[in-house]
């Protein structure tokens, strides 16, 4: 959950601008709160949404599927109907992977929601094709080793958002309150100097839960261009 501080009463404001989500949401976020189970933000969720309409993405990729709210948020519109994408979502965690198969089946939505169960190092080399959205919201450790591995993947004029790349405002800060979590914080600040730096990306990071950063691909030009 949320992180990044923004005034408590702004982030309620702005949760109560986003349509209703039902009651199969508020499940899974009451599950995710009883079993410590991390989940997106509802403005992260809504933003995930918004991005993928602007992009009209239809084939996107997920690492971090969690028990599937991140994956519903972007597989359902705000009608509650199935959109016409798909969806690959990549998931470690067995029980986790077993929960949202169960979330899909009852959402409706296992026509365009095709989830992977485990490592997304040794999954992600055996995908085909190329993807047009990823969202990567998996080991934050691993953050830049996933991302030379997705690079290849995404197609040009496509779009990578990355979650939690703040941890608290600990990377902003380079400070880690355990020694355990150095790893975790170095790399996700020397991801986001690189992302700043590339030649083939325009990125934003976003004050909004606990950090996301957007990319946008840059697109071949052409003799026409």
């Amino acid at each position: 959950m949320a992180e990044i501080q923004i005034p408590e009463n702004v982030v309620q404001f702005i949760r109560q601008l986003i349509p209703d989500l039902g009651p199969l949401f508020a499940e899974i976020e009451g599950e995710c709160k009883r079993d410590y189970i991390p989940l997106i933000d509802p403005e992260v969720g809504q933003l995930l949404r918004v991005l993928i309409e602007l992009k009209q993405a239809r084939r996107i990729l997920e690492l971090g599927t969690g028990i599937g709210y991140s994956t519903l948020w972007m597989a359902l519109n705000p009608r509650n109907e199935v959109k016409k994408l798909h969806i690959t979502t990549v998931e470690i965690d067995p029980h986790r992977y077993e929960r949202a198969c169960h979330y899909f089946e009852r959402a409706g939505v296992t026509a365009v929601v095709t989830p992977l169960l485990g490592d997304a190092k040794a999954i992600i080399p055996q995908l085909g094709g190329s993807f047009d959205f990823i969202f990567m919201d998996a080991a934050k450790g691993q953050y830049p080793a996933f991302f030379q591995k997705l690079w290849g993947l995404l197609e040009a004029g496509g779009v990578l958002v990355i979650d939690n790349v703040l941890m608290n405002g600990w990377v902003a800060d380079l400070y880690w309150p355990e020694r355990r979590k150095k790893t975790m914080v170095v790399r996700l600040r020397q991801l986001l100097e690189m992302l700043k730096t590339h030649k083939e990306l325009i990125t934003v990071t976003l004050p909004m839960g606990d950090g996301v950063t957007v990319c946008v691909k840059e697109r071949k030009r052409t003799d026409k261009d």
